[in-house]
């Protein structure tokens, strides 16, 4: 097997245009396109898509659970010029801040948040 490139990544989320709002409205992503249960958003090179629980669970033919926000599985990282100034944004708009920005010593600035179904999402700044 060869894999070439990561093409996108599918988040699984309860409410399609909960989630849409939080991604494009507060986040400033760009919506590339939608069905009743998908959307694809557009995040520089790949794509990021939001497919609602349900669905999924169609797609596979079974039931699924919402994640246990104090088990996550992964994070989504965005880089952003400035993260102080993005998070306190955020923090104005009620989304939820998990840790402060802080000084990593892999040379980046980091803060965590969660969208709306509690995924991880970090928000980094480079520092060189």
């Amino acid at each position: 097997m060869q894999l070439r490139t990561l093409d996108y990544t599918v988040l699984i989320v309860e409410e399609l245009e909960r989630s849409l709002e939080f991604y494009c409205r507060v986040l400033g992503l760009r919506l590339g396109h939608r069905t009743t249960h998908y959307a694809q958003l557009v995040v520089g090179t790949t794509r990021l898509s939001l497919y609602t629980r349900e669905a999924m669970g169609r797609t596979l033919g079974r039931t699924l659970r919402a994640p246990d926000e104090d088990a996550p599985g992964f994070e989504i990282a965005f880089l952003v010029e400035d993260v102080d100034a993005e998070i306190d944004a955020l923090r104005e708009l009620g989304v939820r801040i998990e840790t402060p920005a802080e000084d990593r010593f892999w040379g980046q600035r980091t803060a965590y948040l969660r969208d709306p179904d509690g995924h991880l999402v970090e928000l980094a700044q480079n520092l060189s």
